[in-house]
């Protein structure tokens, strides 16, 4: 019987694989003389493994540098790789340059997947459309977007994976931010987004998943950015189960620190206790979430899929003011930082690229006379992002935990203030945007002046509210879904800390 054969181009720091279009890439990655694999498919970590790249290493080989899968002449499942070059990629004018190995040769239909590169900040990937022309022993091609079902066949990959330090870049984008050192000793004494006893590391974004730093190359230099990460290997193990990180990847999580000191806005006056100010500590631990698989049959499309961002957080709040009438910081919420953050999902030798773009945000909102003093601590974990399956379609990720604890806080007058943090969210699949969402976590103070001879009335509460947005650009998975920007995907939850008396209905 005829095999037909599909070509794949990866980066020179991995080995080629040659994938029967008709068998699919797992058949022939399981082999006795190929890496060892896991339960998943996935190739386990560790100087064992060819082509694994260590975590502190830069890729090898030219820039651009890529190999091109293909099959031999004989009817069997032997084959050999033929390196090329990723000269140049265009993927607004659906252009690219190819170099291949001497005497080799790009073809119509190749699938090309490459790391990220100088050519290709977040990688690519795309088959080839036509050959258009060749100098220098460079080939001119056009391209034509490709499927990850193209790209992978039957296989299966579920992780959920700690960003290393040098996967993420941090930018402040107000004056009162700043990057915060690493105390001595970072951990679980060092202030971090600690994890309640009892609660969660992370939700459960993709069930079963397992959190791994697959070997990457090194990601993309930001220049001109600040950055200060903190590694965080000494945090308590997990007590759930199911998303549990694996003691590997607890060592490479990295927590991202923001030291807050913001204003609050026009007509906020100081406390007796401090002037007006939201300040404190802002900590984050972003995990990147990406599922597949695909088992053998007639149909194309994966039986499911996700991809996500997730992780866990802590707010230190320290929120002061005195409003006589109303305040607001405005409509739209004012940028604390912004955060760019990348890893390569290596499925054998193909590379697949998932990224994410965060925004942190503040607003203060106070709708009449009140006096606030809270000093509170907010730690969680979530999960925003969109799953596949064949029988529902495409459906939110989207699953939090949260809980506050703090001193009893100073609450007088007769409105309600509400202070938020909103992380705001894209993820990506190489240059492909796929999903958004927002996490937004309040902490909110009401109070109500005395009546009918009792005493006042107050209550300080906190809670989040997350949403997510799933967008055409998913199709990328090879499945074709509707717009559902504007359909609400959303949770929420609010729980009263401290009060006193009977508060009015809201």
């Amino acid at each position: 019987m005829a095999v037909s054969w599909r070509r794949i181009a990866v980066p020179a720091a991995a080995v080629g694989v040659l994938v029967p279009a008709a068998l699919g890439a797992h058949a022939l990655l399981s082999g006795p003389d190929t890496p060892r694999t896991s339960s998943a498919g996935i190739p386990a970590t560790g100087a064992t493994v060819p082509g694994a790249v260590p975590d502190d290493a830069r890729a090898s080989g030219p820039e651009g540098g890529a190999a091109v899968a293909r099959p031999s002449d004989a009817p069997t499942r032997s084959g050999n790789s033929v390196s090329v070059q990723l000269s140049s990629y265009d993927a607004h004018r659906k252009q690219a340059e190819l170099k291949p190995s001497a005497g080799k040769t790009v073809r119509t239909g190749d699938v090309i997947a490459a790391a990220p590169n100088r050519h290709a900040p977040s990688g690519a990937l795309f088959k080839v459309g036509k050959v258009t022309g060749s100098h220098d022993g460079k080939v001119r091609v056009t391209t034509a977007p490709a499927t990850l079902s193209e790209l992978l066949g039957d296989q299966k990959v579920d992780q959920r994976t700690a960003l290393r330090p040098g996967e993420v870049s941090v930018k402040p984008l107000s004056s009162g931010v700043t990057m915060q050192k690493p105390a001595s000793g970072s951990g679980a004494g060092s202030g971090g987004p600690a994890t309640p006893s009892g609660g969660p590391d992370a939700p459960s974004g993709t069930p079963g998943a397992t959190a791994s730093g697959s070997p990457s190359p090194s990601a993309s230099d930001f220049s001109g950015i600040r950055t200060q990460l903190v590694p965080s290997g000494n945090r308590p193990a997990p007590t759930s189960s199911g998303s549990a990180l694996s003691p590997e990847a607890r060592k490479a999580l990295t927590t991202l620190r923001l030291g807050v000191n913001v204003p609050l806005p026009k007509g906020v006056e100081a406390t007796g206790k401090s002037p007006a100010r939201l300040a404190g500590e802002v900590t984050f631990r972003p995990e990147l979430i990406f599922q597949y698989e695909k088992r053998g049959g007639l149909n194309l499309l994966p039986q499911r899929a996700a991809i996500g961002l997730g992780g866990s957080y802590g707010y230190g709040w320290q929120v002061h003011g005195k409003v006589r009438k109303t305040a607001d910081t405005g409509q739209i919420a004012v940028p604390l930082a912004a955060v760019t953050g990348r890893h390569v999902f290596w499925v054998g030798p193909v590379p697949v690229v998932v990224s994410t773009e965060v925004t942190f945000t503040y607003r203060f909102t106070a709708g009449g006379r009140i006096v606030l003093d809270a000093d509170q601590r907010t730690s969680g974990a979530f999960a925003v992002g969109a799953k596949y399956d064949r029988q529902n379609g495409w459906q939110p990720l989207h699953e939090a935990y949260q809980q506050t604890k703090g001193a009893t806080p100073r609450v007088e007058g007769a409105a309600t203030a509400t202070a938020r943090v909103g992380t705001r969210a894209q993820v990506f699949l190489y240059d492909t945007a796929g999903v958004g969402g927002e996490l937004s976590v309040h902490l909110t103070g009401r109070a109500a002046a005395a009546s009918d001879g009792g005493a006042p009335a107050w209550a300080l509460s906190a809670g989040y509210d997350l949403k997510t947005e799933l967008m055409l650009q998913l199709k990328i998975f090879g499945i074709q879904i509707a717009d559902l920007r504007t359909t609400p995907f959303a949770l929420h939850d609010e729980r009263k800390l401290f009060g006193r008396g009977k508060l009015p209905a809201a």
